[in-house]
């Protein structure tokens, strides 16, 4: 009986810790504490009257790119200057061996002697001749044939002085000279090479004064740019890698006539009379020409770029809402819209990568100055 008690005991017990087993497992223990909803930083859109600034994207480019060739053939038996210099029109880079040039310019200028003598000759015979034919002395055939000749010795003579000219070009041509003021490649062949004629390359030469910078425009910005009749293009900006602005203004000089994958190549000339820009440097074109009246204004930082659309996340009732926008052009550190928002929407401009659509979320309004101070430590 005893036994039988002690049984029973342990079979209560241990149905007792199995039912405390299965509710702790479905969730009959202490709840984690619920998630707080994360808080944005928004502002709200504003008007006022700005100077509309573009930008875009360029790189620094010659205007005139050639490789340097020599007229003839030779080796290069002096340089003048070294890769990288900067030469003005008409100095002089290498020298090619002048030896065979220089024998072949004395013997057109000795066979342009030998025959200016037999011209010069025959012009004083066919004198003679013609007071001979007066005194009846000859016949008209013998005057007409020396006359003939006479002309034949002329054309000779021409001809070695063709000769002696054209050796004389190639004299002149083993010194090889700049075709304009610029730049020299590193890339410039060492004394000792063997050069051919038209094809075997000595330098590169780049011009830098003016200088090209291109970029992209798209199909709308350029529609906008011809209904101003060019003039945002006549006074460009040019803000430097480091962040400085250029000190001399340029325009716009060339747009390719057709589009690329919706967008269009243009060049803009600048003057670089100090050699500071170098062809391969990045740099943004600037123009703030346009002058627009009650424009709509939003923190450039709030903009999302999501599959080359611009968007914006608005917060309405609490909760986020994605917003598709147009926008125009740029005023300091703000974007000028020109669809899609109203000075109603509540728009925001810091943790916008942190939330989703339909997400609750808590607003924090930021100030002109906080909203500066936070966009300036995001461009550091």
């Amino acid at each position: 009986m005893r036994n039988k008690q002690i049984f029973l005991s342990a079979l209560v017990m241990s149905a007792f810790l199995s039912t405390g087993m299965f509710l702790g497992g479905c969730g009959g223990g202490k709840k984690g504490p619920p998630q707080q909803t994360l808080q944005v930083s928004v502002y709200k859109p504003f008007q006022s009257d700005t100077l509309v600034t573009q930008e875009y994207a360029g790189t620094v480019m010659a205007m005139q790119k050639v490789p340097i060739r020599a007229n003839v053939s030779g080796a290069v038996v002096e340089k003048f200057v070294e890769g990288g210099a900067y030469v003005s029109a008409g100095d002089a880079l290498y020298r090619i061996d002048t030896r065979n040039y220089a024998s072949a310019l004395a013997a057109a200028k000795a066979k342009s002697l030998q025959a200016l003598a037999t011209y010069e000759n025959a012009k004083k015979d066919l004198d003679r001749f013609g007071q001979l034919i007066e005194s009846g002395a000859i016949s008209q055939k013998v005057y007409d044939g020396q006359k003939t000749a006479t002309e034949t010795y002329r054309a000779a003579y021409e001809a070695a002085q063709s000769q002696v000219e054209l050796a004389g070009n190639s004299m002149a041509d083993t010194v090889v000279k700049a075709p304009f003021s610029g730049t020299l490649s590193t890339d410039d062949i060492p004394v000792g090479t063997f050069v051919a004629a038209g094809q075997t390359p000595l330098v590169t030469l780049s011009s830098s004064n003016p200088i090209f910078v291109q970029f992209q425009m798209s199909e709308k910005e350029y529609l906008h740019w011809s209904a101003t009749g060019g003039r945002q293009g006549d006074q460009l900006k040019l803000c430097l890698a480091d962040g400085t602005m250029y000190g001399e203004l340029g325009e716009i000089v060339q747009i390719n006539s057709g589009l690329t994958g919706g967008q269009m190549t243009v060049k803009a000339a600048f003057p670089n009379p100090n050699n500071l820009l170098i062809p391969g440097m990045y740099a943004k074109i600037v123009s703030d020409t346009q002058y627009k009246k009650g424009s709509l204004l939003i923190p450039t930082k709030a903009i999302i770029q999501l599959l080359n659309k611009d968007m914006v996340d608005v917060v309405v009732d609490g909760k986020v809402q994605q917003k598709h926008i147009t926008i125009s052009g740029q005023h300091g550190i703000y974007t000028i819209v020109e669809s899609g928002l109203s000075l109603d929407d509540v728009i925001i401009v810091e943790g916008q990568h942190k939330v989703r659509a339909g997400q609750e979320v808590e607003t924090k309004e930021l100030t002109k100055d906080e909203l500066e101070e936070v966009t300036q430590k995001t461009e550091e």
